[in-house]
């Protein structure tokens, strides 16, 4: 909350546009837990400048969202979006030449006009983490981008934002038939393990390799590692290469949880839970997931699993399906924790939350103001969205 309701800030104007908008008497979700009803937003220049009730500002374009929700966009935290101009395309996310390529970086695979073409704020997401695929061992570095804009540069709110890597069944489905290493789970921590060797060593040949220059960061704690892991023998195996380094370790897709996951440093990016075909889906304990969420543990939802490219609507298919399953279960989870695994916790893992992922006082004008609650029912509506402070939906959209 802000003190004082009047507002005498920037009346300086991009692209022509307002840039001066009040969000007036909304149902304000804060992507933190938190609920303000009948509350006000400010934002001037893409920015959330104060958040209160009975604001008054002059010349202001003003959103009456009086019975409404009023969200944070949601993030989906590990996608291929963007990377390819179509369905069924080759990606350029997907460089399988070597299983060790650190040094690539998604950036370079972003298309923003394909990014566009899936329309992923009509869904309320704003933003989401870009990444290579799950084929590789270590397939260069991920990246954070709006879900609306004209050029990777404008779009782009981190990068790199992680390394990501796999050591699930896919990377010895890409290299094994080629006769090639890795094609065994030996063979894919051998070459880890070797790795973390050479950014140890003091050879001169050792220090100039890319790879290593782009691993070091990693195993200083600097950038995240996130590896896609399906069971419980691949995470803890994770888990016991890393014990002993200061890594930031996010461990991703993952499916076969348990409590002893509690007490481990890592975030959790959850796979896509509405993937009936995916042979690790019927593995999921729920109730270990919920203990964890109910503990503090980092866990984000994502539409990332096997399909090459998910759907959209898929983000909230497994938000609607974790609070069923609640429900099924007794447990006490309710609509703003899930909300929290679409927006604050999915930016907190990317390293991001500094702009984006809550509605709060001087962070990014990520908002979206849905018609009733999206996590309650599937009635409700994204009827404004806004990305930077600019209406990409609704009132006055471009």
């Amino acid at each position: 909350m802000c003190l004082g309701n009047h507002y005498n800030g920037s009346r300086q104007k991009k692209n022509g546009g307002i840039d001066l908008i009040l969000i007036r008497n909304g149902n304000v979700h804060d992507g933190l837990g938190q609920v303000l009803a009948k509350t006000d937003i400010l934002i001037d220049n893409g920015k959330i400048v104060r958040i209160g009730q009975h604001l008054e500002v002059a010349q202001a374009q003003v959103i009456e969202a009086e019975g409404k929700c009023v969200m944070p966009g949601w993030i989906d935290p590990l996608s291929g979006w963007g990377t390819a101009a179509g369905r069924g395309q080759a990606r350029d996310n997907d460089e399988t030449s070597d299983p060790l390529t650190p040094q690539l970086d998604v950036y370079y695979a972003f298309d923003p006009e394909s990014m566009m073409y899936q329309e992923l704020w009509g869904y309320g997401i704003t933003a989401a983490g870009v990444a290579p695929s799950n084929n590789n061992i270590l397939g260069g570095s991920a990246a954070v981008f709006k879900a609306y804009g004209k050029t990777a540069e404008a779009m782009c709110v981190k990068v790199p934002a992680a390394l990501k890597g796999s050591v699930d069944d896919k990377v010895k489905q890409t290299y094994g038939p080629r006769n090639a290493a890795p094609m065994t789970k030996m063979g894919i921590f051998s070459a880890l393990r070797e790795l973390i060797a050479k950014c140890r060593s003091d050879k001169a040949e050792d220090q100039k390799d890319l790879k290593v220059q782009a691993f070091r960061p990693v195993l200083e704690g600097r950038l995240p590692l996130i590896l896609n892991c399906n069971t419980k023998a691949e995470a803890d195996a994770v888990l016991s290469l890393f014990e002993k380094e200061p890594v930031q370790l996010i461990l991703a897709n993952m499916y076969q949880l348990d409590e002893s996951l509690k007490d481990k440093a890592c975030g959790l990016i959850l796979g896509d839970l509405t993937d009936g075909f995916n042979r690790y889906h019927a593995a999921v304990d729920y109730k270990a997931l919920f203990d964890l969420i109910k503990a503090g543990k980092p866990v984000a939802l994502s539409a990332f699993g096997d399909a090459v490219s998910p759907g959209r609507e898929i983000l909230m298919w497994n938000a609607h399906g974790l609070l069923a399953q609640a429900r099924r279960l007794g447990a006490e989870i309710t609509s703003e924790d899930v909300l929290k695994m679409l927006t604050s916790v999915p930016a907190q893992l990317l390293g991001v939350a500094d702009r984006i992922g809550s509605l709060t006082e001087g962070k990014d004008a990520d908002v979206v103001i849905w018609s009733g609650n999206p996590l309650e029912t599937f009635r409700a509506l994204p009827e404004t969205v806004m990305i930077s402070g600019e209406i990409v939906k609704g009132e006055k959209a471009a």
